[in-house]
């Protein structure tokens, strides 16, 4: 009768073990992106909490070319719901407000830095910013350079994403082609200034495109590591 007991005893404990574990969420959408999407190439990193206790997200990075792009997607703490590529809303307010960065990956080649203007030339790291003359976020972050001085010396190379600004090109080339104008004294002519700083932001433009670079303002650090949103 003891040895009975002790058994449902035993079962008892065992049931209420289980029915109180966590569902292994990592697993949860393990299985919904191998049975429900055609990713392949793809990390779950890890699980945070949000500010419902009824979610949890799942952070995903998906392998795209040389990068990868962060996704979150959001499991119900009992580990039966899943919500993918969507915002959970609650009151009106997200549940979760992490800032993930894309992983852009290194590029193998060094980028050209010659007859550039130069943010903060006495920083002890050099970094090479992409930048479109149009691009908002461009502005913003070249403002902010205006006094900086930090660890980073800080190079200006252009990517004019025309199909969004039109004649971004033109005004890239006649920034490249001012400052040469006030730094190369031995381009004395018009033509040659220009010939010179077209020359250069189709360099720049054609260095962006090896590098895979698809958005303005992108940084690419000493080591090759592509970043973006460092200012």
């Amino acid at each position: 009768m003891k040895k009975i007991i002790l058994w449902v005893l035993v079962l008892m404990i065992v049931c209420a073990t289980m029915s109180c574990a966590k569902p292994d969420y990592k697993k949860v959408v393990n299985d919904f992106i191998t049975t429900s999407t055609p990713i392949k190439d793809y990390t779950i990193r890890e699980v945070e909490t949000t500010s419902s206790p009824k979610w949890m997200a799942v952070i995903v990075y998906i392998k795209q070319g040389r990068a990868n792009m962060p996704n979150v997607l959001f499991v119900s703490s009992d580990g039966l719901s899943i919500v993918p590529n969507s915002m959970i809303y609650v009151n009106n307010k997200p549940i979760f407000n992490k800032k993930l960065e894309p992983e852009l990956g290194k590029i193998d080649f060094q980028l050209s830095g010659k007859d550039r203007l130069v943010y903060n030339p006495s920083g002890n790291k050099t970094i090479y910013m992409f930048t479109d003359p149009d691009c908002p976020f461009c502005k913003q972050a070249r403002e902010k350079l205006q006094n900086y001085n930090g660890e980073y010396r800080v190079v200006v190379k252009y990517f004019p994403l025309e199909q969004i600004h039109p004649g971004a090109t033109k005004k890239a080339i006649g920034e490249q082609a001012e400052w040469l104008k006030n730094n190369r004294k031995d381009l004395l002519k018009e033509s040659d200034i220009f010939k010179e700083a077209e020359r250069m932001v189709q360099e720049d433009i054609m260095e962006a495109r090896k590098a895979e670079i698809t958005g303005v303002p992108t940084y690419v650090l000493e080591d090759g590591t592509v970043k973006q949103g460092l200012f």
